[in-house]
């Protein structure tokens, strides 16, 4: 619980950090979550060292951040489901 809540704040107060100057789509972090994860966690880094995430940064930061939780209420819906039948 307690990564799901620094999770959805990370996702909130920031939203992405890569090192390269591309920006990837929500759809291509959500087919590599591994790489969306740790792009997710510089992120957090960086926020939690003051530094400001802005343009293509911000941008990948956010799309890590949407793929990762949508795979998490994927992941979420399954286990629901499956419990269900």
């Amino acid at each position: 619980m307690f990564k799901f809540k620094n999770l959805l704040i990370t996702v909130s107060l920031i939203t992405t950090l890569t090192a390269c100057t591309q920006v990837k789509t929500q759809e291509y972090y959500a087919e590599n979550l591994d790489e969306a994860k740790k792009v997710l966690q510089k992120c957090e880094e960086m926020a939690n060292q003051g530094k400001s995430l802005e343009g293509k940064k911000l941008e990948n930061c956010t799309n890590a951040g949407n793929a990762v939780m949508q795979g998490m209420m994927k992941d979420l819906t399954k286990g629901l489901m499956d419990a269900i039948r």
